[in-house]
């Protein structure tokens, strides 16, 4: 289910995308951008973050999934004529 609000649902993919990534926990928030902004390898965003990879690889595919079923959520709300 979406946390996003109705009204949010029409709007640009990006705008969605950053409503969306603002809704996420600082830590996945953080691993997201180390890992695809910052481009820094597993074990550089680890050490960053002073967690093990395992936690950083956690982080990240909750960050994603929970992408997902915003953007999935946002995007099924459009019906096409």
């Amino acid at each position: 289910m979406s946390r996003l609000p109705n009204q949010a649902r029409n709007l640009p993919l990006n705008v969605r995308a950053a409503a969306a990534i603002e809704l996420l926990a600082d830590r996945e928030r953080q691993v997201l951008s180390l890992l695809l902004l910052e481009r820094l390898t597993l074990i550089e965003t680890s050490a960053a973050l002073n967690l093990s990879a395992q936690q950083v690889e956690r982080s990240f595919s909750k960050a994603i999934a929970a992408l997902e079923t915003e953007l999935g959520a946002a995007r099924s709300t459009r019906r096409v004529a």
